[in-house]
């Protein structure tokens, strides 16, 4: 094929289109990694912290591997003795998330096997086919009615009221994880003959185990009492509704019963979300979807978003119901083709 042009003046023309492509690629490099990076960050801060935060290594979570390197599961029992495994021991040493001691003590104190499949429910409406405020229904189309999920509900009351997996438990062959503090309201749950896995704990705000005081006043919104989350003695208003109560990190919980893989992650705890979040090890679970309440975190939406975006998620929108003040997160799958847009 005979060249376009063979002149000089061509030739100069192809070399600054060349230096304008060039310096436009590397402008949408920088711009894209920039952006990347600036989303990173989980709050407002000044020129000098965000040039900081840029340069700083990914953020520790309090593992076994952080402490003693990736060799500690070839002998776990080197690094604890099991007669000292007890929760006073695991709270004051702050033990790892995925300490062996941890994951001991919540498998064999904390954790309730789920009921068979065979074993019928005893719920109080049975004919109501879906008792979520909207969760269930959005959470289902956005996995395509997914069958045999696994989900963890946290705040799950008595297992039935207000439930955001009682539908995908009964009419879609789900499993999970049911998480109530308040020990009133467990109880009723346990009653339900959920197939599900049931614990009292609370969620650690911290990335190990704590002691926190547990207000219990109105149990439908049972919640840690942030003032004193981390008091061992009673305030000076301690009442029957106020008191102590073991956390552990959802982490330590998901490797108690052995599944990292999450179909749906609904969080409502009355305020606590944002911190609990802040302790997942997220390179080392996959969950695809979550519903977490927002309305009464101190940090607000839009730390919370900032924080899911730094770990690849994207906010997908808002639930505002009845009962409800949530956002729905979904996992960023297209995370890795966004980079070069």
């Amino acid at each position: 094929m005979r060249p376009f042009c063979m002149s000089r003046h061509c030739t100069q023309i192809h070399l600054v289109i060349s230096t304008v492509c060039m310096v436009y690629v590397l402008h949408k490099y920088l711009k894209v990694n920039f952006h990347a990076k600036t989303i990173m960050m989980d709050e407002p801060q000044s020129s000098e912290q965000s040039h900081q935060a840029i340069n700083e290594p990914r953020a520790k979570y309090n593992l076994m591997e952080e402490t003693y390197g990736r060799e500690w599961e070839k002998t776990p029992e080197k690094y604890y003795n099991p007669l000292n495994c007890t929760i006073e021991y695991a709270n004051a040493q702050k033990l790892q998330q995925d300490h062996p001691c941890v994951v001991r003590l919540i498998q064999d104190t904390f954790l309730r096997q789920p009921s068979h499949r065979n074993i019928a429910y005893k719920l109080n409406n049975p004919a109501l086919v879906d008792p979520s405020d909207g969760q269930s229904k959005g959470i289902l189309r956005l996995l395509g009615n997914h069958t045999n999920g696994f989900f963890i509900e946290c705040g799950a009351f008595d297992g039935e009221f207000l439930s955001n997996t009682l539908y995908m438990e009964r009419f879609l062959n789900w499993t999970g994880l049911l998480i109530e503090g308040d020990q009133k309201s467990f109880h009723q749950l346990t009653t339900r003959n959920r197939k599900a896995y049931t614990t009292s704990v609370c969620l650690s705000t911290k990335p190990y185990p704590i002691q926190v005081l547990y207000d219990t006043t109105h149990p439908l919104i049972s919640a840690i009492a942030e003032k004193n989350s981390e008091k061992l003695e009673p305030p000076v208003n301690f009442t029957a509704n106020v008191h102590q109560k073991q956390c552990f990190p959802i982490y330590s919980i998901l490797l108690a019963i052995g599944r990292t893989e999450i179909d749906y992650f609904s969080l409502d705890v009355e305020g606590a979300e944002y911190k609990i979040l802040k302790t997942i090890p997220w390179l080392k679970v996959n969950i695809k979807t979550l519903t977490v309440e927002w309305d009464h975190t101190s940090e607000g939406e839009i730390a919370m978003t900032r924080l899911m975006e730094k770990n690849k998620f994207v906010k997908f929108g808002h639930i505002e119901m009845a009962f409800s003040r949530e956002v729905v997160y979904i996992q960023d799958f297209l995370n890795d083709l966004r980079l070069y847009e």
